[in-house]
């Protein structure tokens, strides 16, 4: 049954994302707004990969921290290996964002990174989640769970900080190129809001497979490591 649900969710993720990027291909026209500020309209087809990848991903290291606190209640291994498959694939969809924006930065403005404040604030989730992996990976198995859910937790809002605070201060959008703006008041069209939304469900049930499967390995491991004792 877990095997059958894992390849619905694989099928589904698959069929939605490929859907999107063919209408992304196919039937979205370039971006008027984009075409007007960077001489490209066809450049804000990025979203369909970059904003899903970031969302996903900051839902995912919130998600981490209820998976933290349900281990420091329970104390049950399954939260833990939940918690950390889903720190491990966000932390891939995070490195993939920023690899995404840094493409449409060189697209956009001539150069691959430019340290603008979105730039920046993405590269310090990058920094604050791979200090949770060497961490996770330094400490002594029996502490291991518990510094790791207190990461989390921890980790959950400094995310919530970089993600929808500082990106957004009035200081900080007077200074950033990220067109963040043009897609929050409309400047994109409906065709791309469509698009946008299937390719977000698409990543998403990509990510809750992904982490299904690391979570089944990190589980396994342990019952092997306690059998061969």
């Amino acid at each position: 049954m877990r095997r059958q649900r894992g390849q619905m969710l694989t099928a589904i993720a698959g069929i939605l994302l490929l859907g999107a990027f063919a209408l992304a291909f196919f039937w979205v026209p370039p971006a008027a707004e984009f075409q007007r500020l960077y001489g490209n309209g066809h450049i804000a087809k990025i979203v369909f990969v970059h904003v899903p990848l970031a969302i996903v991903s900051f839902i995912a290291f919130v998600v981490a921290a209820g998976f933290g606190v349900a281990y420091l209640r329970t104390r049950r291994l399954l939260w833990d290996a939940l918690g950390a498959a889903t720190i491990e694939v966000a932390w891939l969809y995070a490195v993939l964002a920023t690899v995404t924006g840094a493409w449409f930065a060189r697209l956009a403005w001539g150069a691959w990174w430019n340290w603008d404040p979105r730039q920046t604030t993405m590269f310090m989730v990058l920094l604050t989640y791979t200090a949770y992996l060497l961490v996770r990976g330094a400490v002594d198995e029996e502490r291991r769970a518990s510094v790791s859910a207190v990461y989390a937790i921890l980790g959950a809002g400094a995310s919530l900080m970089l993600y929808w605070v500082v990106p957004y201060l009035p200081a900080i959008q007077q200074v950033s190129l990220h067109p963040s703006g043009i897609i929050a008041r409309g400047g994109l069209d409906a065709s791309y809001r469509s698009v946008l939304l299937l390719s977000t469900l698409g990543m998403g049930l990509l990510f809750v497979q992904l982490v299904r499967l690391r979570a089944t390995l990190e589980l396994a491991e342990r019952r092997l490591i306690v059998a061969s004792r």
